[in-house]
């Protein structure tokens, strides 16, 4: 096995303990940390999808990748805009 093909299966692991992290800190009761876990979750999943999609010579997953970020950042922005009110 290659020492790059190691890695990468380095950084899928590592990944999924930070989106186990992540979910925890969603699972607090205020907004903001389940805003943050939400939107840090989403994020190692698009990463974590184009490291295996890499791997695996999957068809679509930089487009996949690229739509979750994208939405994931326009809803985390949207949901702080009707939370955060007019200020």
């Amino acid at each position: 096995m290659d020492i790059l093909f190691i890695s990468k299966y380095f950084v899928v692991i590592a990944l999924i303990i930070m989106m186990i992290a992540a979910l925890r800190v969603g699972a607090y009761r205020t907004t903001s940390m389940a805003l943050l876990g939400s939107s840090v979750a989403v994020v190692a999943f698009a990463v974590a999808l184009l490291f295996v999609g890499d791997m695996y010579a999957i068809e679509f997953y930089k487009d996949i990748s690229m739509a979750l970020i994208f939405f994931g950042f326009v809803g985390t922005v949207a949901f702080a805009m009707t939370i955060g009110g007019d200020n």
